[in-house]
């Protein structure tokens, strides 16, 4: 048997090439809700820093397959939703419109609603409190944040895609943009991101604002 040239992942309960956990999570032998998208991505950016280089097809099939799993738990959270269908032939705009569809059922139900939203994702200062906006922002925003990540992916060079000595995680990105939203109220994804980032950068950005799961 061939062996998978999909970047491999390590996340509780499983660990192999990422084609195989989507397989898997299709297939139904393995249910999605255990996977958690913020711990995958954590531990193969490991893998990725760990690596001399790093070729640019192997980070768009990151990209490619970590956003179908995205979509197959929203679908799973949210059995309404039309079923996902084949990546075979699926272009940037369809997979723009899926995240679109997703970012939608974001924010028509939440997590926990306004109300435990503004007690447990607040910041306390002098002053008063000041509350975090809805994960994922305006209804476009998640689809367009996500075309950003696409788009880096497209154009970088390989040595740009992770930056020498670069180190963050999805729980540090995270604790960042919440005390930049608790000083500013409201941050754009561009912004965040900032004027030259990598891909790896902006994978941790896009899954600390948008899929906390």
């Amino acid at each position: 048997m061939m062996e998978s040239q999909a970047p491999r992942v390590s996340v509780e309960g499983f660990d192999g090439p990422l084609d195989l956990l989507l397989e898997l999570v299709e297939e139904k032998k393995l249910d999605i809700l255990t996977v958690r998208l913020g711990d995958l991505a954590d531990a193969y950016l490991a893998r990725v820093r760990a690596m001399a280089e790093l070729p640019a097809d192997e980070v768009s099939a990151f990209l490619a397959l970590a956003s179908r799993l995205v979509l197959l738990k929203a679908r799973s959270l949210l059995p309404s939703l039309e079923p996902i269908p084949d990546e075979e032939g699926e272009s940037e705009e369809d997979l723009r419109l899926r995240l679109l569809e997703y970012a939608i059922v974001r924010e028509r139900a939440g997590q926990l609603g306004a109300r435990l939203r503004a007690g447990e994702r607040a910041f306390h200062r002098e002053g008063g409190t000041v509350e975090l906006p809805p994960r994922g922002g305006e209804v476009d925003a998640l689809a367009s944040a996500w075309s950003r990540v696409l788009a880096l992916a497209t154009r970088q060079r390989e040595e740009d895609i992770v930056a020498p000595g670069e180190r963050y995680s999805v729980e540090q990105r995270t604790a960042e943009i919440e005390a930049l939203v608790a000083a500013q109220e409201r941050v754009s994804f561009a912004t965040l991101l900032g004027d030259a980032p990598t891909v790896g950068f902006a994978v941790v950005t896009f899954i600390a604002t948008s899929a906390q799961t």
